[in-house]
């Protein structure tokens, strides 16, 4: 038995799906930082946790792997999974299942996989140059644990110029979602598609509504679907918004950095020193398909200041220089010099600040000079100097 309830998608939410260069919240080039002047920033972009490959062959079951969490399907509790490389994941280890294709549900034929989710079930080419193609890693925290299974940019058989990117993921309890990116249309080799669910023995299942589609030859493009238990042996299955998980499949994600349009680094992080505040959008490609967008403002304080009160009202007390952490920056010196030449003060930490002190002696009222470097992990260099008014 198989319930199904449309879901309907505001028409606002919609849009926003489907506007090109769209921002995801799964990517992430950082948090807006302020410095002064010159001060070297590094920029990370995240995407997600490295997930684990799996290495196979054609028409193999790979595992069994560890879920991370007990996980409920059909009524009965798991802690571990296997992976079929034609599309699949069972919570029963059998490695004769693997050659199984075109199956259509519910199958309780001995070669055909059970206790299994088929997440867009086809004839796969995992062994092509590139490999591996699948991934699964376990994320967040308890109570809200996801295992995420993805089929990343992986070939088909007999189209091997064709390639799938989809997920499986199992939410902590019992709850099931498959999002695929794309699944083109494979004619050369009669592949035929099927997605769904069915129990240990064959004879229950649950697939999506139209189920003349399955165990044909059809194309997917940003669909997801949900499976909810309603009892030990019955799911309702909802269409939901397409979502990627962020997990980072091993090498098959690529960055980019720019300035306006001006194309800065396709590293994941770099350095920058910007004079004035600036904006940089860093641009994320997963599995030679997906594209994700985010920015990063580093604003830039446009003076050092001049002059500051160290009299212990707890405004403007001490001198410093404003900047990221230390990481940031592989070498920093801070001098500060009296009239006469002498140093006052010296760090080579950017977090240090000056309290108009020398030796725990207390300096007197007047004006002082100070002098920084920097130096960031590809050897730029930034130097500057000023004075500062000491007043009490």
């Amino acid at each position: 038995m198989r319930k199904y309830r449309n879901y309907i998608i505001p028409f606002f939410l919609l849009l926003f799906l489907l506007l090109p260069g769209k921002t995801f919240s799964q990517f992430s080039a950082g948090k807006d930082d302020t410095i002064n002047p010159g001060v070297p920033v590094t920029l990370a972009a995240e995407f997600g946790l490295l997930a684990n490959g799996v290495n196979t062959l054609d028409n193999r079951v790979e595992g069994p792997f560890s879920i991370g969490f007990p996980f409920t399907f059909y009524g009965e509790s798991h802690t571990s999974f296997s992976i079929g490389e034609n599309g699949w994941i069972s919570f029963t280890h059998q490695p004769n299942w693997g050659a199984t294709r075109n199956i259509r549900l519910p199958s309780a034929s001995t070669d055909s996989p059970k206790d299994c989710i088929l997440g867009a079930m086809e004839d796969y080419n995992p062994i092509q140059a590139g490999s591996p193609y699948i991934y699964y890693q376990t994320v967040g925290e308890a109570p809200n644990r996801k295992l995420v299974v993805m089929w990343c940019q992986c070939p088909m058989f007999g189209c091997n110029a064709a390639s799938v990117t989809f997920q499986i993921v199992l939410i902590e309890g019992d709850t099931i979602e498959i999002h695929i990116y794309n699944k083109p249309v494979c004619l050369d080799w009669d592949n035929k598609c099927t997605i769904g669910i069915q129990n240990d023995i064959g004879y229950s299942c649950d697939t999506l509504p139209n189920q003349n589609r399955n165990s044909t030859s059809f194309s997917v493009s940003q669909e997801g679907w949900r499976f909810v238990p309603t009892s030990s042996d019955t799911y309702e299955v909802t269409q939901i918004p397409y979502y990627m998980e962020p997990i980072t499949p091993g090498d098959k994600i690529s960055y980019r950095w720019y300035e306006g349009t001006e194309f800065l680094s396709d590293q994941q992080s770099l350095v920058v020193s910007p004079l004035y505040t600036t904006t940089y959008r860093a641009v994320c490609t997963l599995c030679s398909g997906e594209e994700f967008t985010d920015e990063i403002t580093v604003y830039v304080v446009p003076y050092i200041p001049n002059a500051f009160t160290p009299n212990g009202d707890g405004l403007n007390d001490y001198f410093k220089i404003l900047g990221l952490p230390p990481e940031n920056i592989t070498k920093f010196n801070l001098q500060i010099f009296n009239r006469w030449g002498q140093v006052v003060f010296a760090t080579t930490n950017i977090l240090d600040s000056w309290d108009g002190r020398i030796k725990d002696e207390i300096c007197p009222e007047g004006d002082y000079i100070w002098v920084i470097f920097y130096e960031d992990d590809k050897k730029m260099t930034t130097s500057n100097k000023g004075t500062v008014t000491l007043l009490r």
